[in-house]
C-alpha cells in the first residue's frame, strides 16, 4: 500500500491513545471480527494500523488517516468507539470468555447492579 492508492483524511476528535485500552480492544474485537488492530510508534509518534483479510486497511496518527480498500475501517472503528463509550467504557474485567470445542468467544454480559 502506498499513498498513491489510499484516501487521505483527518483522524477526527477520537483520542488515539484511548484505542490502546484493553477494554476497548476486547469490545472492538467482538464488534469487528476479522479486523486486526495494532498500535505503536513510528518516527516517535503514536500510530494505529488496521487491516482485514479482504484488502482493506488504514493507518492513523494524530495528524492524518490513510484508508485503503473497499471498507472504511477507520470510520468503522470510530463508530464502535462511540458505542463503547455509550456502553459505559467497560474495562477488561467486565468481559467474559466462553470456550467450547468449536472455538472461543469474548462477550460483554448485560450490565448488572454494582457493575
Amino acid at each position: 500500500m502506498d499513498s498513491g492508492t489510499g484516501r487521505r483524511g483527518a483522524p477526527g476528535s477520537l483520542p488515539l491513545d484511548a484505542l490502546a485500552d484493553l477494554g476497548f480492544a476486547l469490545y472492538a474485537g467482538a464488534r469487528l471480527p476479522g479486523v486486526v488492530m495494532a498500535d505503536g510508534t513510528q518516527d516517535g509518534a503514536y500510530q494505529m494500523w488496521l487491516h482485514d483479510r479482504e484488502g482493506s486497511a488504514a493507518t492513523v496518527n494524530a495528524r492524518e488517516t490513510w484508508r485503503y480498500g473497499p471498507r472504511d475501517l477507520w470510520q468503522e472503528v470510530t463508530a464502535v468507539y462511540d458505542d463503547f463509550v455509550a456502553a459505559g467504557s467497560p474495562g477488561a474485567d467486565a468481559f467474559e470468555l466462553t470456550v467450547t470445542s468449536e472455538g472461543q468467544q469474548v462477550w460483554l454480559p448485560p450490565a448488572s447492579p454494582g457493575r
